[in-house]
């Protein structure tokens, strides 16, 4: 397996402070995670995971070939992110378009999501087998099957084509598989949202402050009347807004539901970095060391997780697996 960087390496250099005695290199970045004691760390080396984005082929053998592709869809974007900050910054073509794949980039590729979408994964094949099971939904599905085919088809054979698909999709590599099946075109979808939330604001930190980015660096939130932001909202809302910090002294914003001053003041730059700091995974990241940043990781640090308190699937009709197989067989009737 080799090393893949959650978090690409440019993006994290966005934050990262150039050592006065080497002019190349890496950068080094301060690292805060919930519990454990900050420290400055190269970029080359933060946000690594061996493995992230590639799987096991059949005959045992790794496929890395996505890793390049990734690769590729970055480098179209990093002039992009390096420019964005800057308002008098004449936009090519198409740039709108190449920041917002960016950024739903970074967010589809995040560990969190990967978690969550391997959860789900484990969650559903579940259901399959347990459906599976069902003595009735199996004789139902073989009598409709007959029918169709007009000829008579045993349960056992209807069970075991479930089986064998169940089968086929089970195990990590099946659900690293699907996991990066998804990604880009993921990351497509939300940038497509993403350019519907209109206007797009640089934001400005206070005097004397600097925007932290994370290792989910793409947030939503819905704006509270005791001036905090609410984080975990799906990109479709028109009620909510998204956030994505661009160095330490510019974050993206999204959308016209968070009304505040392009300039930002103590208290709304303070709801800001709470909300990037309770979404993140593991890791939240700063260019300069900041005590309140270190207070707010362990106060907060990754208390909202996808799957479970954010991004829930609240008013979308997700079919069950029983439900999938009568749609499937075209087995009319409701689900018991």
């Amino acid at each position: 397996m080799i090393r893949s960087h959650i978090i690409p390496k440019f993006y994290l250099e966005q934050f990262a402070v150039r050592p006065k005695r080497r002019k190349r290199g890496p950068g080094r970045i301060w690292v805060y995670e919930r519990g454990r004691k900050p420290g400055q760390r190269a970029t080359s080396r933060q946000g690594v995971k061996k493995g992230h984005f590639e799987y096991r082929k059949p005959d045992g053998s790794w496929e890395h070939s996505f890793e390049s592709l990734l690769a590729e869809h970055e480098s179209e974007c990093n002039e992009i992110l390096t420019c964005a900050k800057f308002e008098t910054f004449h936009w090519p073509p198409r740039s709108r378009e190449r920041r917002a794949f960016y950024a739903g980039l970074l967010f589809s590729r995040a560990t969190q999501r990967r978690r969550q979408q391997e959860s789900n994964w484990s969650k559903t094949l579940a259901g399959f087998r347990q459906a599976a099971d069902d003595e009735r939904l199996v004789a139902e599905l073989a009598e409709v099957t007959s029918r169709k085919y007009g000829m008579p088809v045993a349960k056992e054979a209807i069970r075991a084509t479930i089986v064998e698909m169940v089968e086929r999709s089970y195990g990590p590599a099946e659900a690293q598989r699907a996991f990066l099946a998804d990604l880009i075109a993921n990351a497509e979808r939300i940038a497509g949202w993403l350019l519907t939330k209109q206007p797009w604001t640089i934001l400005r930190p206070p005097l004397g402050g600097e925007f932290i980015t994370s290792d989910n660096p793409l947030i939503t939130f819905v704006p509270l009347g005791n001036g905090l932001l609410h984080t975990g909202y799906g990109f479709r809302k028109g009620m909510d807004a998204a956030a994505f910090p661009l160095a330490p002294d510019a974050c993206l914003l999204m959308g016209h539901a968070w009304q505040v001053p392009t300039h930002l003041n103590d208290q709304a730059f303070g709801a800001l970095t709470q909300a990037l700091v309770s979404i993140c995974d593991r890791f939240s990241y700063s260019r300069v060391y900041s005590k309140r940043v270190q207070g707010l990781v362990d106060e907060c640090g990754g208390t909202s997780r996808y799957g479970e308190n954010t991004f829930m699937p609240l008013g979308v009709a997700i079919p069950t697996p029983r439900q999938f197989l009568r749609t499937f067989f075209d087995l009319k009737g409701s689900d018991r």
